[in-house]
């Protein structure tokens, strides 16, 4: 972190005029938060991250990466001995390489446990060669990992086309719950290595993150602010009236129809002890509290803005778009959030500054929000511990049994053999796993 990005945060936090008062920005301008960051390959030279990460029972955190146009990679990393290790390459696995059609490039959904093993679900979207006869793609996985030995298995095929891009898990019944791209809600069932496609609950651009209860139901977000719900009792998917997510980018007209993920929620995580979800919208990234138990909808509380502090006050169009890097940490009962500063992280293309005509990283805000008291605390900027590299844009965070907050995305890179791309030909950087302790900011209780 150096003055050039000071700088550059508090001319956002006046162009943008929010009206921050200036004990506010003071706040935010702490010095930086230093974090680890560890990294992946300096040989796959993996490019992008949505989601797909889990830290296990067995203290090991298992990621999957991914690069447009080429493969999915699965890691695995020891948390007491911090080693990392790469345990496959699914275009290997599946036997798709070099053959010059479509493959399974892509793992875009949270991993779930159990029985020793970790699943996840793939997709292809556009990993392949771009002119090309589309019925050559094999289609999309199942896959497991043995939590003991790190072998990856492959089980039986989604679908014949459409992979995931969420995925949430039945535990007691046995059953993976998954989100598909052309927005159908299929299950897996686990024992029988079957899957059923229980019907569309989408049409536009289709939420990134399921939600699971405690009984089991399943609650996706579409555009704009709506949900549905598949009632596992009732084996029937309701559309529902009156309940809304608090969106502020609702259309008004059918020449901006706004159908996209900023109406929606952007991602959601259940509270095992409160029995309620905490989500964040995609545009505004407004945090917010759905009671499912209340009613025969649910109950939804927006609890405010947890963007970075100078756009807390500003048009909800000028707020970069929430990512996917919120966890709920149920040791310090906090939700830990890392939203930028600047610009949109996906598909690693940061928008132009619309104020100044530059184009700038994204820079990575940390934020703890307090489910006792309400606080909303502004860490402030990352930057990591080894070398003084600023943090940018992250697509997946968890949090570990002794309330350490790991994340997964894009790091400044000044060493050449981990360095993947330049964003827009002018930003190095690498995907890395970075890890923020509470205890060590004096952030905890």
């Amino acid at each position: 972190m150096n003055k050039k990005h000071i700088l550059l945060f508090l001319f956002l936090s006046l162009s943008v005029r929010t009206m921050i008062d200036a004990q506010v920005l003071d706040k935010s301008m702490n010095l930086p938060a230093a974090v680890d960051r560890f990294h992946f390959s300096n040989y796959d030279k993996d490019a992008q991250i949505w989601s797909a990460m889990y830290i296990g029972s067995n203290n090991k955190i298992y990621v999957g990466l991914c690069t447009h146009g080429d493969a999915a990679t699965v890691y695995e990393f020891d948390i007491a001995t911090s080693t990392m290790r790469q345990l496959g390459n699914l275009t290997k696995i599946l036997n798709e390489r070099g053959k010059g059609i479509w493959t399974n490039g892509k793992i875009h959904v949270k991993m779930q446990e159990l029985d020793g093993y970790i699943y996840f679900g793939s997709f292809c979207e556009d990993n392949g060669p771009p002119a090309i006869d589309a019925s050559s793609y094999q289609g999309p996985y199942w896959f497991k990992i043995n939590m003991d030995t790190g072998e990856i298995t492959t089980l039986s095929k989604i679908n014949s086309f459409w992979g995931l891009i969420g995925q949430e898990m039945d535990k007691v019944r046995r059953i993976i719950y998954g989100l598909t791209e052309e927005g159908h809600l299929v299950r897996y069932l686990i024992d029988d290595d079957l899957t059923e496609d229980l019907g569309r609950v989408d049409g536009w651009d289709i939420c990134r993150t399921l939600l699971i209860d405690e009984s089991g139901n399943v609650y996706g977000s579409y555009a704009p602010g709506r949900i549905w719900k598949f009632d596992v009792e009732k084996e029937r998917i309701f559309d529902f009236d009156h309940v809304r997510v608090p969106v502020s980018l609702e259309s008004r007209t059918m020449a901006n129809p706004m159908l996209d993920r900023r109406a929606q929620w952007r991602y959601i995580e259940w509270d095992k002890k409160e029995k309620v979800a905490y989500g964040i919208t995609g545009g505004s990234n407004t945090l917010f509290k759905y009671d499912v138990n209340a009613g025969s909808e649910g109950e939804m509380t927006s609890l405010g803005r947890i963007c970075a502090p100078m756009y807390r006050l500003a048009n909800p169009f000028a707020v970069p778009s929430a990512t996917l890097a919120m966890t709920l940490n149920q040791v310090e009962r906090k939700i830990y959030y890392l939203p930028v500063v600047e610009g949109d992280f996906d598909y690693g293309a940061v928008q132009t500054n619309l104020t100044t005509g530059e184009e700038k990283p994204p820079l990575s805000y940390l934020i703890a929000y307090d489910l006792e008291n309400g606080d909303l605390q502004d860490i402030g900027l990352l930057t990591t511990s080894d070398d003084g590299s600023d943090v940018y844009g992250m697509g997946a965070a968890d949090t570990d049994a002794a309330g350490r907050v790991w994340f997964v995305g894009a790091f400044e890179e000044k060493n050449q053999n981990y360095e993947v791309r330049k964003m827009r030909g002018k930003f190095p950087y690498s995907l890395g796993l970075g890890c923020f302790d509470p205890k060590k900011h004096n952030t905890s209780k």
